[in-house]
């Protein structure tokens, strides 16, 4: 690349397996600036081509066999010359030929400015030498005759000598044999064809075994024929063994990962497929067995959008909760899970921390169950009658809405716990309980308030006629033996009915009511049930 920086001529390098650009020297940015949309990194050539037959003129007048010729050329990623353009009254010739690393190189040269550079060169032929003197990297010139023509102060110095001291020498005067030797019988076909060698060699030198990338090609003489070679090294020796550290490294975080008690996984941002998790989190996903499994089995297509966009926009995201149920599952967990952008082996990857907190879940449930139901009978209790109690009160606000509340309490419960025990007390409140789910089945919650008291509230399901119904339902279900040992408990229940209109009423005060209705039936017999209506209280109702 830098050296394509200083080339006067256009040059472009093209990925060899997609024809992608993947660098556009300054000059072709210059001499091609009203085409800088189509001739980008990461654009295809295709497309530049195009630019070319719609603004261009070819040589040979077809510019779509033109395009096609020198795709062809192009595709074939071999030294070529390519047709002739016209563009913008400039006369273009250009090639393609093998570029540096897996490359393939466009060489576009205005015919004029060509000329101007060739005998710039001509009359300036040191310029090769101060090209080479840039460079950070060794580089010498080779003769025929294996003699070195000339050399930059970097390729002298890894020898211990100066370029005076080199230039004019055979390299195994100046090299370690063995390095010689190598690199000579990599140069030995590249003086009879053209062509190129990129090897990674081995050397001893100063008792110290060194790596280096080494790269060499045949070097033309004006004539156009082999003059020679030229070469570059690149002593890579602490790379690889920094490479080794790494990868040793790389080794000891693996097995670290492996035995952590958390679920470590990474998966690829594109495609979602995990390049790599540990036991634990493969024991969590149940995913041991499975081929190439994807992140889909925590998010689907559209949380993993969202949840990408939210970790790019904080950097992280921490704490998401997800449920997973699969198919070998028993049961559902629950998954706690963190989310953080990483680059894994070069490419944009997701790094998972998972951690499985069913027990924490269950364990909080359980929690809130005993908050908010009966331990006895698994009805709700005071506390959670009461909140539905004011919610409904917010809700019915403003609405015509019926509503009733019942308040229930056992006849002969205070006996039978004095005479049969609390064991039986407990089975009674337990029985009732259950009668009372399904003879009210309809009612918005099915409440135990403490002792032998229970509640039930009504929304909508009728005014005083319909809870009427509801109360003799409840009152036959109960009328049934309750049978403790074979004997029966001689149980029975009152029941207190307070109906009123939800939407204009204080919710506290029809409990109260419905309270004053039970007492009364209580009263009037027992096993029956009472309607509130304002003769129950005339003192508190004598405006009405």
């Amino acid at each position: 690349m830098a050296t394509a920086a200083l080339s006067r001529d256009s040059l472009v390098f093209l990925d060899k397996n997609d024809l992608k650009i993947v660098h556009v020297n300054p000059a072709a940015e210059k001499q091609f600036a009203a085409a800088r949309t189509v001739l980008r990194t990461g654009t295809e050539i295709k497309q530049f081509l195009a630019y070319l037959a719609k603004n261009g003129e070819f040589s040979d007048g077809d510019p779509v066999g033109a395009v096609r010729q020198a795709l062809g050329a192009i595709s074939s990623g071999t030294r070529a010359d390519l047709p002739g353009v016209r563009l913008e009254k400039t006369l273009f010739s250009w090639h393609c030929d093998v570029g540096p690393g897996e490359t393939i190189a466009l060489v576009l040269r205005d015919s004029g400015k060509a000329q101007e550079l060739a005998r710039a060169l001509a009359d300036h032929k040191i310029f090769i030498q101060h090209l080479i003197d840039v460079l950070p990297i060794p580089v010498y010139l080779k003769n025929l005759d294996g003699v070195i023509t000339r050399c930059n102060a970097v390729f002298a110095e890894l020898f211990g000598h100066a370029v005076g001291d080199v230039i004019g020498k055979k390299l195994i005067e100046i090299a370690p044999d063995s390095l010689a030797k190598t690199i000579s019988a990599h140069e030995k076909p590249l003086l009879i064809a053209e062509g190129q060698v990129r090897d990674e060699i081995s050397f001893v030198l100063d008792d110290e075994e060194r790596s280096a990338l080494f790269a060499v090609s045949s070097l033309k003489g004006p004539s156009g024929s082999i003059a020679g070679t030229i070469g570059s090294l690149v002593d890579v020796t602490s790379l690889k063994k920094a490479q080794a550290e790494v990868a040793e490294a790389a080794q000891r975080l693996t097995g670290l990962l492996e035995s952590a008690p958390v679920g470590v996984g990474i998966s690829s941002r594109e495609t979602g497929v995990f390049r790599f998790f540990n036991s634990t989190f493969a024991k969590m996903l149940d995913i041991k067995d499975e081929k190439e499994p994807t992140d889909s089995i925590l998010l689907s297509e559209r949380y993993r959008k969202q949840s990408l966009q939210d970790m790019d926009m904080i950097g992280e995201l921490h704490d998401v909760e997800i449920r997973l149920r699969r198919p070998n599952m028993a049961e559902a967990k629950w998954l706690k899970t963190s989310l953080e952008p990483l680059s894994f082996e070069g490419e944009d990857t997701v790094l998972w921390w998972t951690s499985d907190i069913t027990k924490q879940k269950h364990a909080a449930r359980e929690l809130q169950n005993k908050a908010n139901n009966d331990e006895l009978t698994g009805l709700a209790n005071r506390a959670r009658f009461m909140q539905k109690l004011d919610q409904c009160e917010t809700v019915l606000r403003g609405t015509n809405t019926p509503a009733s509340i019942f308040i229930l309490d056992l006849d002969g419960f205070k006996n039978l716990n004095d005479t049969k025990g609390h064991a039986a007390g407990d089975w009674l409140l337990t029985e009732t309980s259950k009668r009372l789910k399904r003879a009210g089945r309809r009612a918005e919650e099915v409440a135990r308030l403490g002792g032998d008291e229970f509640t039930m509230l009504f929304i909508n399901k009728g005014g005083a006629r319909e809870m009427g119904e509801i109360a003799d339902a409840i009152l036959r279900e109960l009328s049934q033996p309750f049978l403790w040992k074979g004997e029966d408990c001689g149980v029975s229940a009152s029941i207190g009915v307070s109906v009123f209109d939800g939407g204009n009423c204080d919710m506290s005060e029809q409990l109260r009511r419905a309270d004053k209705a039970m007492y009364q039936a209580k009263s009037a017999g027992k096993a029956q049930y009472c309607l509130y209506t304002p003769d129950l209280e005339p003192e508190l109702h004598q405006d009405d």
